[in-house]
C-alpha cells in the first residue's frame, strides 16, 4: 500500500544528477537526509547552506544566492523574478491574472525566554508598537493621538528575575524585522506592481488583505503595506477573524488536533530523535535549570523552545545566550556554542517536517492545522476558473504555524522550518484558449514538491492536490 510517509521518501531524482542541477537556493532549501535523524546529529551539515543571522537595528542585505535565511527568507524581487518558463521562452501566451500571497510576519524577540539565568539586555527603544483606536473617519471626531508602547523596568519590581533586562515586551517586531518588511514590500511592488493586479497608488477594491489577530502579523503588515503603496496617506482594512473561532494561527479549539500532535510524538520516529539529542538536551537543560517538568516539557520534549530562544537572539544581532555567572565561574563560562545551536536548529528543521511532511498522520494534521484556511485558498482560486473572482491579489500575513500545513499539503520535498518573512506566491495564469495554469513559489523561487516542480501546471491539478487537504467537517473532526 502507498502511504503518505512513502510517498515522501520516494526521490524524484537521483542524489547524484540531482546535486549536479541544483543552485545553492535549492540545496539549502531541500536537505535530502531530513527524513532521517542523522541529520540532526551529523555536525558536517553544519546550518545545511542556511543562514543564521542578520544585523542589529537595520534591514537584512538579500542573499546573492537566495539561499534559506531563518532570519530573513527571500522573498519574490526583481532581481532574481521571472515569468514561467513556458511564458518567458514564448511557447505560450498567458496573463498574470491572479496572486495568492501567504506570508509568516517578519523578524521578532522571543516568545520563549531564558530568563532567570540571563543578564544580557534586550533593547527595543528604537521601536514604536502602536496602541490605539480610533472611530472610522468622521469631520465631528477629532483623530485621537497616535500612542505607542514604550517598555519600561522598575526596579523595586520583585518579579524583574522573571524576565530578560532590556525594554523589550515579548515577542514583538523588532526594528530590523520593521524594516526587513518595507524592502519585502517595495520588492512585491516592483514585480507585481507593473500589471493590474496592483495599483500604483493605494489598494483598490480588488486587493484583500488579511492577517492573524497577534501584533506580530498586523505590525508586519503596515510595514510591508507601506513598501507597496509608499505614497499613499490613506487608512487600510486589515481584514481578521474573531478570536476563538479564526482560521489561521490555531484560533479555534480543537481537542483532536493536540490529540494528535501527541499521537505523532508517541511514535517510535518521534522518540528515536528525543533518543539522539538527550545529551544535547541535558546540556541545555542543565545550563540554564530546566527541568522535564517546566512548562509540562516543553523545553525538554521538543526542540521548539530552544531554537526560538536562540534564533531571536541570533537573527537581531545578538549573540547567543549565557547564563548569568555565578559565584566561582568565569565570565562566559557557561555560553551556548555555535555546534549546540546548530545542531538545535537542525533538530527544529527535522521536527516541522516530521510534523507536516514525514509522520503518517500529517495528512489529518494538516487538516485539523490548517484545513480550514487551505479551504479558504482553495474557494478563491474556484472563483478566478469560474469567472467570478472576488479579488486580483490577496495577501495575508500569518505564522509559521499556518504556511507549514499549506507547505505540506502542497508536497514539499523537505519542509525546514518556515523562517521570519517566510512566503508562498501562488500565481494563476489565463492562457489564450487552454484555460488556466498555476506556479507556486516558495520564498522567490519555485516550490519542489513530491508531483514535481510546481512551475507550470493545470489550476484544476492544483486545486485537487490542496482539496485533499480542505476537511469534510471540521467541526465533528475536532470533537472526536
Amino acid at each position: 500500500m502507498v502511504t503518505f510517509l512513502s510517498l515522501l521518501l520516494t526521490p524524484l531524482f537521483t542524489p547524484s544528477s540531482h546535486a549536479a542541477q541544483e543552485s545553492p537556493h535549492s540545496i539549502s532549501f531541500y536537505p535530502v537526509a531530513l527524513n532521517h535523524t542523522t541529520y540532526i546529529t551529523n555536525r558536517t551539515q553544519g546550518t545545511h547552506g542556511g543562514i543564521y543571522s542578520a544585523p542589529v537595528h537595520r534591514a537584512s542585505d538579500p542573499d546573492e544566492n537566495d539561499r534559506y535565511n531563518y532570519c530573513t527568507m527571500p522573498h519574490p524581487r526583481p532581481e532574481t523574478y521571472v515569468a514561467p518558463e513556458p511564458v518567458a521562452n514564448g511557447s505560450v501566451a498567458a496573463t498574470l491574472v491572479y496572486v495568492e500571497y501567504m506570508q509568516r510576519h517578519q523578524r521578532r524577540t522571543p516568545y520563549n525566554l531564558l530568563s532567570e539565568l540571563q543578564d544580557q539586555e534586550y533593547t527595543c527603544d528604537d521601536v514604536h508598537p502602536h496602541i490605539y483606536a480610533a472611530p472610522a473617519p468622521d469631520n465631528n471626531n477629532p483623530a485621537p493621538i497616535p500612542v505607542y508602547g514604550q517598555t519600561y523596568t522598575d526596579p523595586t519590581n520583585p518579579f524583574l528575575t522573571d524576565t530578560i533586562p532590556g525594554t523589550c515586551q515579548y515577542p514583538q517586531l523588532t526594528k530590523g524585522g520593521i524594516l526587513d518588511g518595507y524592502r519585502h514590500g517595495r520588492d512585491l511592488r516592483a514585480v507585481y506592481g507593473g500589471n493590474s493586479l496592483l495599483s500604483e497608488t493605494g489598494p483598490s477594491s480588488q486587493v484583500w488583505l488579511r492577517a492573524s489577530s497577534s501584533a506580530l502579523t498586523q505590525g508586519s503588515a503596515g510595514a510591508v503595506l507601506r513598501g507597496l503603496w509608499p505614497d499613499y496617506n490613506g487608512g487600510i482594512a486589515l481584514r481578521r477573524q474573531t478570536e476563538g473561532i479564526d482560521t489561521v494561527d490555531s484560533g479555534f479549539t480543537c481537542a483532536a488536533r493536540e490529540r494528535m500532535l501527541e499521537q505523532m510524538k508517541a511514535a517510535r520516529v518521534w522518540r528515536e530523535h528525543l533518543g539522539v539529542t538527550m545529551v544535547l538536551r541535558e546540556e541545555l537543560g542543565e545550563m540554564f535549570d530546566i527541568s522535564e517538568e517546566e512548562e509540562d516539557g516543553a523545553w525538554m520534549n521538543s526542540f521548539d523552545h530552544f531554537a526560538d530562544a536562540f534564533q531571536a537572539r541570533v537573527c537581531n544581532g545578538y549573540g547567543l545566550p549565557c547564563r548569568a555567572k555565578k559565584e566561582g565561574e568565569k565570565e562566559g563560562e557557561n555560553c551556548v556554542t555555535q555546534e549546540q545551536a546548530e545542531e538545535v536548529f537542525r533538530a527544529g528543521d527535522w521536527e516541522w517536517n516530521y510534523w507536516f511532511r514525514g509522520s503518517d498522520l500529517a495528512k489529518e494534521y494538516i487538516q485539523l492545522v490548517g484545513g480550514l484556511f487551505i479551504g479558504e485558498i482553495v474557494r478563491r482560486l474556484e472563483g478566478v476558473v469560474e469567472g467570478r473572482p472576488d479579488w486580483v491579489y490577496s495577501h495575508t500575513f500569518m505564522h509559521d504555524g499556518d504556511l507549514g500545513p499549506v507547505l505540506g499539503a502542497l508536497g514539499i520535498r523537505a519542509l525546514r522550518w518556515p523562517g521570519m518573512g517566510a512566503n508562498v506566491a501562488v500565481e494563476v495564469w489565463r492562457t489564450d484558449g487552454e484555460g488556466f495554469y498555476a506556479r507556486v513559489l516558495y520564498s522567490g523561487r519555485t516550490v519542489e514538491t513530491i508531483h514535481g516542480t510546481m512551475e507550470w501546471m493545470p489550476l484544476g491539478e492544483l486545486l485537487e492536490i490542496l482539496g485533499g487537504f480542505v476537511p469534510g467537517d471540521i467541526v465533528s473532526m475536532c470533537e472526536d
